[in-house]
């Protein structure tokens, strides 16, 4: 009797179809697995510490968080690569039409309200800048530190990524969209233009407020004019200090979101539910952001003036 061989792709079926035949059960928790979330790399150090300390609770919770620019991870995020992203900033009015073109559904969280801050040499004897000066001085239209004599060269303007949310921030709420000085250098990340500006006399950058922590004695933040001021006029300065952000006074501040596009209760919503509870919550809060989801009590200062 001849012997019947099979074809090699009859074989792979018929083994792929045993497999299928008897389906291993997996179960989706918001404690355990694995997920990849796109950061901004704007809120990247506090972030990192939500990570670290989702995972001492859930220690079989593997989160790899993906340091990008803000524009890229929402990109990423409108056409599916990744499924949960946190940015310093909202989708624009460009990323929501994409949204509503392609129908897309997702959740979005605003989980905590930050600042951009802006940062000077530590013996730079300007402490603070009105709203127009900042302006004049991001497009480069000024050029030398106002009111100091005698000058010491020209300003130094450091930035992050082209594309990140601290410099659409600062563009949208202080420059009405207008370039950044052609005279600007670039980084690759907010802690080299802490770096840069700590060791520049003559530098000034705009970094998120989370990345000043450990850097409090290495640079001045400076107090920001709330809005245009007359020359002849007495102006008030404010801090990105958390009652001046809680309040609106300062005018960098913006809002921290996630966003996410999963439909399971899987360890990505665990993680997004753990930043808005109160362990999280402090996170924020420890790291000079302010809450978002939990009662805030503010102490009132002896000065209504708040130039801290």
């Amino acid at each position: 009797m001849k012997r019947l061989k099979l074809p090699g792709w009859i074989i792979v079926g018929i083994a792929q179809f045993s497999t299928i035949g008897c389906p291993q059960r997996q179960e989706v928790s918001t404690t355990k697995g694995n997920v990849t979330i796109e950061c901004d790399e704007a809120i990247m150090p506090v972030m990192h510490q939500q990570v670290d300390d989702f995972r001492r609770s859930y220690q079989e919770a593997y989160i790899t968080l993906s340091a990008v620019g803000a524009r890229a991870a929402i990109v990423d995020f409108l056409n599916d690569s990744v499924q949960i992203i946190a940015t310093a900033r909202p989708l624009n009015n460009e990323e929501l039409g994409a949204v509503n073109t392609a129908r897309i559904e997702y959740r979005e969280y605003n989980i905590a309200f930050d600042a951009v801050a802006v940062i000077m040499h530590k013996e730079n004897p300007t402490k603070q800048l009105r709203v127009s000066e900042l302006d004049g001085i991001l497009t480069g239209e000024l050029t030398k530190w106002p009111g100091v004599k005698p000058q010491r060269g020209p300003i130094e303007l450091a930035l992050s990524g082209v594309n990140s949310s601290t410099n659409e921030i600062v563009r949208s709420s202080i420059m009405e969209n207008k370039p950044f000085s052609p005279a600007a250098s670039y980084f690759e990340s907010s802690h080299d233009v802490v770096a840069f500006v700590s060791d520049n006399l003559n530098a000034i950058g705009i970094v998120n407020i989370s990345w000043l922590k450990g850097f409090e004695d290495q640079v001045t933040v400076a107090g920001i004019g709330s809005a245009p001021i007359p020359p002849d006029s007495v102006a008030r300065f404010y801090s990105p200090a958390q009652a001046n952000i809680y309040r609106g006074l300062y005018p960098l501040s913006t809002k921290v979101f996630m966003y996410n596009r999963e439909i399971q209760r899987t360890v990505g919503l665990g993680f997004i539910a753990y930043v808005s509870s109160v362990p999280g919550q402090k996170i924020f809060q420890q790291n000079g952001l302010v809450p978002a989801t939990m009662p805030i009590r503010l102490v009132e200062t002896t000065s209504k003036q708040v130039n801290q």
